[in-house]
Protein backbone atom coordinates (compact mmCIF):
# COMPACT_ATOMS: atom_id res chain seq x y z
CA UNK A 1 0.00 0.00 0.00
CA UNK A 2 1.28 3.55 -0.88
CA UNK A 3 1.61 6.33 1.76
CA UNK A 4 0.71 9.74 1.27
CA UNK A 5 3.72 12.19 1.59
CA UNK A 6 2.09 14.27 4.29
CA UNK A 7 5.58 16.73 4.75
CA UNK A 8 4.86 20.44 4.83
CA UNK A 9 6.49 21.08 1.98
CA UNK A 10 3.87 19.04 0.07
CA UNK A 11 0.54 20.33 1.99
CA UNK A 12 1.72 23.58 1.97
CA UNK A 13 1.92 23.66 -2.10
CA UNK A 14 -1.18 22.40 -2.08
CA UNK A 15 -2.74 24.71 1.04
CA UNK A 16 -1.90 27.68 -1.55
CA UNK A 17 -4.34 26.01 -4.36
CA UNK A 18 -7.13 26.08 -2.14
CA UNK A 19 -9.13 29.21 -1.25
CA UNK A 20 -12.83 30.17 -0.08
CA UNK A 21 -14.88 32.69 -2.02
CA UNK A 22 -18.65 33.78 -0.69
CA UNK A 23 -18.66 30.49 1.57
CA UNK A 24 -17.79 28.10 -0.77
CA UNK A 25 -14.37 26.26 -1.53
CA UNK A 26 -12.81 25.87 -4.82
CA UNK A 27 -8.73 24.63 -5.71
CA UNK A 28 -6.76 25.83 -9.01
CA UNK A 29 -4.83 23.66 -10.80
CA UNK A 30 -1.17 24.24 -12.79
CA UNK A 31 -3.18 24.51 -15.82
CA UNK A 32 -5.51 27.52 -14.30
CA UNK A 33 -8.19 25.66 -14.11
CA UNK A 34 -10.50 26.31 -11.07
CA UNK A 35 -12.35 23.29 -9.43
CA UNK A 36 -15.16 23.65 -7.13
CA UNK A 37 -16.97 24.97 -5.37
CA UNK A 38 -17.50 22.56 -2.71
CA UNK A 39 -19.38 23.35 0.23
CA UNK A 40 -16.51 21.99 2.80
CA UNK A 41 -12.72 22.60 3.24
CA UNK A 42 -12.06 18.47 3.75
CA UNK A 43 -14.17 17.84 0.82
CA UNK A 44 -11.84 20.26 -1.66
CA UNK A 45 -9.06 19.26 -0.07
CA UNK A 46 -10.11 15.19 -1.05
CA UNK A 47 -10.71 16.02 -4.94
CA UNK A 48 -7.91 17.95 -4.98
CA UNK A 49 -5.78 15.07 -3.96
CA UNK A 50 -7.73 12.88 -6.46
CA UNK A 51 -7.45 15.09 -9.23
CA UNK A 52 -3.37 15.24 -8.63
CA UNK A 53 -3.46 11.36 -8.51
CA UNK A 54 -5.48 11.15 -11.70
CA UNK A 55 -3.05 13.83 -13.44
CA UNK A 56 0.58 12.05 -12.25
CA UNK A 57 -0.93 8.33 -13.34
CA UNK A 58 -1.94 10.12 -16.97
CA UNK A 59 -5.82 8.73 -16.20
CA UNK A 60 -6.70 12.60 -16.67
CA UNK A 61 -5.71 14.58 -20.15
CA UNK A 62 -4.44 18.23 -19.87
CA UNK A 63 -4.14 20.60 -22.92
CA UNK A 64 -0.59 19.84 -22.73
CA UNK A 65 -1.51 16.26 -23.06
CA UNK A 66 -3.53 16.54 -26.05
CA UNK A 67 -1.14 18.72 -28.30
Amino acid sequence: MTQLNTSKSSAGCRSNRMYREDGDWFFKTREGDIVGPFQEELEASTQLEIYIRLISSGLLATEEGLR
